[in-house]
């Protein structure tokens, strides 16, 4: 007797349910943390006030129905602290939350009215609207910069370091590791205190060329942001003087340092790239274009290289890296976005924008095999100045209005032009003018005015408006 095959019906293979990852990730002091909070504390409010979110195509259409904060549930990942960051920046005095150091994540439920037919007649029988579940996924950008690794061998990774630090402004700031490095030959018998007193003394190097000189391409990248990595012994190494077609030996400081950065390459980088980067579809990638222009041209250059770096991320085609060693070729939407937008006046931004595209080099991406789109937008997760104008040499010019951190008076600032290129050799020898930190304005914590912004709604449109028809 023949069975039976029962077909499902149509209706079986759609749920009103979906979901998708959103990932975030920006160099340091990008405004990661704060544009989380600011986003998932809009896309809440926004029911209540459509206003906020006005270039969002769902709150625009009036299609929004609610949205909120899923519990954490049995996630693998630390949850993003959504909650305590909007608390600490509605109480007085007002700060910013804490930049967060690790990966972390948090999953927001929307519900809106679709506009497709198939998904009207699903919510017509099942009497359920759309829904999307957000995954939002945070991590360091730093962590992007260790994929050129992957490509590299211990002696070919050490001759890029040293000469990167042997050249201009980085070579006074590497003066106390460079001696050492030149103190230590590669092939010297292996010794575990003089490469546990390299390591440190490079991390030292990275952190003060962070810290205190606003310089970005710092490899690796888990040597500064290690998030819940532990002091193990495969972390300390560094680079050392390896001549060219040189293996360095397995008992030498070299072949020491080479065991170590193997298993670094293996045990972190690439489990990085293989669990977590290869399921993000959606990614927005920060950057603090204003202040690496503010802090002068070695900065400026370091973040435009540490850019390049990343956009090897993005870069698809069977002779990448990520497609060779992990088949990732999923990536759908990228956005690079400059922060901080709400320091310029409103006739700046575009600049800001465009400057980004040229420091990432956006035109030339590389997409072929895949059908990934790329944005470029200046915004501003929470708006903490005002426009005004000011009288300088006779001329009046658009300032910003803003209130610096620890003051208790509002100033007026003037950062100069924005350029649209990276500026010429010629062009740093008039510094642009700084701008300080500004304090957040006020912001309730119930979730029904929502934050004040720059071009938010435009971001989530770009990365999740199909997501929401």
């Amino acid at each position: 007797m023949d069975s039976m095959v029962t077909l499902p019906s149509p209706l079986d293979l759609f749920t009103p349910g979906s979901a998708v990852s959103l990932a975030v990730t920006g160099l340091s002091r990008a405004g990661k943390t704060v544009f989380i909070t600011s986003l998932i504390h809009n896309l809440i409010s926004a029911v209540h006030n459509p206003n906020r979110m006005p270039l969002l195509g769902v709150v625009a259409e009036r299609r929004l129905l609610g949205a909120k904060v899923l519990g954490a549930g049995a996630h693998k990942l630390p949850r993003f602290p959504y909650k305590a960051n909007i608390e600490r920046m509605a109480v007085k005095p007002w700060t910013w939350p804490e930049r967060t150091a690790d990966i972390s994540e948090i999953e927001i439920d929307v519900r809106f009215a679709p506009t497709g037919l198939l998904s009207r007649l699903i919510e017509g029988v099942t009497g359920q609207p759309a829904s999307l579940t957000v995954r939002i996924v945070d991590y360091p950008g730093e962590w992007l910069l260790d994929l050129p690794l992957l490509a590299q061998s211990y002696a070919e990774w050490s001759r890029m370091t040293l000469q990167r630090w042997r050249k201009g402004g980085r070579a006074a700031m590497a003066r106390d590791f460079l001696d050492f490095v030149q103190q230590h030959r590669h092939d010297a018998a292996a010794d575990e205190d003089v490469a546990k007193r390299a390591h440190d003394l490079y991390r030292e190097l990275l952190a003060n060329a962070r810290d205190k000189h606003g310089l970005t391409y710092l490899q690796p990248g888990r040597f500064l942001w290690r998030g819940t990595l532990v002091d193990a012994p495969y972390l300390w190494f560094a680079p050392l003087d390896v001549p060219e077609d040189i293996t360095p030996a397995p008992q030498s400081l070299a072949g020491l340092m080479q065991q170590r950065y193997e298993v670094y390459k293996q045990q972190v980088v690439a489990e990085f790239f293989d669990n977590h980067f290869r399921h993000y579809s959606r990614q927005i990638v920060l950057v603090d274009v204003l202040h690496a222009l503010l802090a002068g041209h070695d900065a400026f250059e370091d973040t435009r290289l540490a850019l390049e770096s990343i956009m090897e991320s993005f870069r698809y085609g069977r002779g990448s890296i990520l497609t060779r060693l992990f088949g990732i070729d999923s990536i759908e939407k990228v956005m690079f976005a400059a922060t901080k937008a709400d320091h310029v006046p409103s006739p700046q931004r575009d600049n800001l924008a465009e400057l980004l595209r040229h420091m990432a080099a956006v035109p030339a991406i590389d997409v072929k095999g895949s059908n990934a789109a790329v944005a470029v937008e200046a915004i501003a997760s929470v708006i903490s100045t005002a426009e005004d104008s000011h009288e300088i040499d006779g001329q009046r010019v658009q300032v910003v209005v803003g209130k610096p951190v620890g003051s208790e008076f509002q100033e007026k600032f003037f950062v100069g032009n924005v350029p649209i290129r990276p500026p010429r050799a010629d062009a740093w020898a008039t510094p642009f003018l700084t701008v300080p930190n500004f304090q957040p304005p006020e912001i309730d914590v119930a979730p029904v005015e929502g934050i004040p912004h720059i071009n938010l709604d435009m971001a989530l449109e770009f990365l999740l408006g199909d997501r929401l028809q």
